[in-house]
């Protein structure tokens, strides 16, 4: 099978089956020059297919994960029915995120943007599957009051839940005005209470803008914020990209990887997702994701072979999540 068909395939199952695509629908592809062409003329391609009008925007690279995108672009998705962003930096947690969704689109803000997250691991599990443990995971965060986050590494974390909403359990399948998500599908995730983070995080593997980790990075957590990042090189990388961003040391989130085909790569938006393990972010917590943060920037690491409780109950040990 070509590279070509491969792609397409997957770029199937995302307009057909999880976006529903009906005709005479407008789907607004956002995309930047790092972006695969395969990519975004597979998707273009399929919503032809049955019967959309697809819409493609090129915009330069983004300087950090989170910020907005052009005025132009940020209009189109507001006028679109579906929105699908498959660009180098992360758009879920953005002000235009939020507006398109008010504007009733449904969609994806963060879709691999390398032609190769199309055609192995992650994009290829069963979505809809997944969602069935994923309501399962919303429906006991959302009974939570407090969560404990502990690693081999040296992650020990408490922080506070209760009331907060998880979100992120569409796992990718947005059918109806409104429901947004993120690509691969695979995790649910929700806010800490402001304020209540406790601890040390040690982020492993990979991390959003910093790339790939040599070392762990190290934060050190009180109330709420992270007071002390240790570690080497990526480190201090971290350090200097997040230096003088408003809200940047906020613990913006805790997230639960649900799906069994994410592989260990270079990119975080497929790491991230894989069973059994977490992530936790730095920055903006808004944009219609929960919190009251709002940041220029929202930063996930991994941690890994994660132990995660709620009010004690474990509910993720040795790479399994048990609910």
């Amino acid at each position: 099978m070509t590279t070509a068909i491969e792609v397409a395939r997957t770029a199937h199952r995302v307009i057909a089956d999880y976006m529903a695509v009906k005709p005479g629908e407008t789907v607004v592809i956002v995309v930047d020059d790092r972006t695969s062409p395969s990519v975004w003329q597979a998707l273009a391609a399929q919503t032809l297919a049955v019967g959309g009008d697809p819409v493609v925007a090129m915009m330069v690279p983004r300087a950090k994960s989170g910020m907005e995108p052009p005025a132009a672009i940020a209009a189109a998705m507001c006028k679109g029915n579906v929105v699908i962003a498959a660009a180098s930096r992360s758009m879920y947690h953005i002000e235009a995120k939020n507006q398109a969704k008010l504007a009733g689109a449904r969609g994806v803000f963060n879709a691999p943007y390398l032609e190769d997250g199309w055609i192995d691991g992650a994009m290829t599990a069963d979505f809809l599957e997944i969602r069935k443990r994923a309501e399962r995971l919303r429906d006991r965060l959302a009974r939570g009051k407090t969560a404990h986050v502990t690693s081999p590494a040296g992650t020990d974390v408490r922080m506070v839940i209760e009331g907060r909403k998880p979100v992120g359990w569409l796992t990718g399948v947005c059918r109806n005005p409104g429901e947004v998500s993120a690509f691969p599908g695979g995790e649910v995730s929700l806010p800490p209470l402001e304020g209540t983070t406790e601890g040390r995080i040690v982020f492993e593997h990979i991390m959003t803008d910093v790339g790939r980790l040599a070392q762990p990075i190290v934060l050190t957590v009180e109330k709420g914020e992270c007071a002390r990042i240790d570690g080497g090189v990526e480190a201090r990388a971290l350090a200097a990209h997040i230096e003088g961003v408003k809200n940047a040391t906020n613990i913006a989130e805790l997230g639960i990887g649900l799906n069994p085909k994410s592989r260990l790569t270079g990119g975080i938006t497929e790491v991230k997702k894989r069973l059994g393990t977490a992530h936790m972010a730095l920055g903006d917590s808004a944009a219609g994701y929960g919190g009251k943060v709002t940041s220029d920037v929202h930063l996930d690491g991994m941690i890994m072979n994660v132990r995660i409780t709620i009010d004690g109950e474990v509910i993720a040990e040795n790479g399994e999540v048990l609910v």
